[in-house]
């Protein structure tokens, strides 16, 4: 290069330069689809605290995810004194009753994922149904803004939630002014926290599917589908009714889709 013009071109291609490198250094890896992490079931409300059947719940769900090629430890999470059949209960993890708040959970949630996977370097992937949903993008999110009460940042990779409330539950439900249940009606202030964050994410980015139905009479579809995540993570139905999504085969693809893929 000859003349005053050279000074300037050597100056454009190395700013050129520096910007390929800059792009190539500043995005992780994008991560790869697997399915053989460690996922993690919670279950929701139980009127009055009188528990659930984590295998009842959530057994159809883990033997399809098996039959789908799942590898993973599959764990299920309790939190009433009455639940039955779970591998873990959250009152080895902290100070609750049956009357303990879905954030207050939620708290009790992260510390119990953080120490036992996270701290050890363990990315897990979550699946919550109803309030177990809340308590799920809960604990995310407490922890993800080191909120007091909530462990340090989560290793989310996945996280699946089927009718969980997250504008609160059906009309009905602002007739409850007491308990865990004064928490799930529309406008409470846990649902509004909540909705401060569209969609948390843990240390190494989570990937949020909703699934929700027109038929579910408990949570209406508009609050089940209330999280900011693309279109095709948003999952609507037509025919499952509340209980019935870990059990329907369909369901059960989809959220094995999203389990196991980083773009669902």
């Amino acid at each position: 290069m000859t003349g005053s013009k050279a000074p300037l071109r050597l100056a454009a291609f190395a700013l050129a330069s520096l910007l390929v490198v800059v792009g190539a250094t500043a995005c992780e890896p994008p991560r790869q689809p697997a399915k053989d992490r460690v996922i993690i079931f919670v279950h929701g409300w139980s009127a009055f605290g009188a528990g659930n059947d984590c295998n009842g719940n959530f057994g159809s769900l883990k033997t399809s995810l098996r039959n789908n090629g799942f590898t993973g430890a599959m764990v299920t999470v309790g939190y009433y004194d009455s639940d039955r059949n779970c591998d873990v209960n959250l009152r080895s993890w902290g100070s609750i009753d049956n009357s303990t708040s879905w954030k207050d959970l939620s708290k009790v949630f992260s510390k119990y994922v953080y120490e036992t996977y996270t701290k050890k370097g363990i990315p897990v992937d979550l699946v919550g149904h109803s309030m177990g949903g809340l308590i799920t993008r809960g604990a995310v999110q407490g922890a993800q803004a080191k909120e007091s009460g909530f462990s340090a940042p989560l290793n989310v990779e996945d996280s699946v939630t089927f009718a969980a409330p997250f504008q609160g539950a059906a009309w009905y439900s602002t007739g409850c002014l007491w308990g865990q249940c004064s928490q799930l009606k529309p406008g409470a202030s846990d649902i509004k926290w909540l909705q401060t964050n569209g969609a948390p994410q843990g240390v190494n980015g989570t990937d949020w599917t909703a699934f929700g139905s027109t038929a579910d009479d408990t949570v209406p579809d508009s609050s089940a589908l209330a999280i900011n995540v693309p279109a095709a993570r948003k999952v609507l139905y037509t025919n499952v009714e509340h209980s019935d999504y870990m059990g329907n085969a369909t369901a059960q693809a989809r959220a094995a889709k999203a389990l196991a893929e980083v773009d669902s």
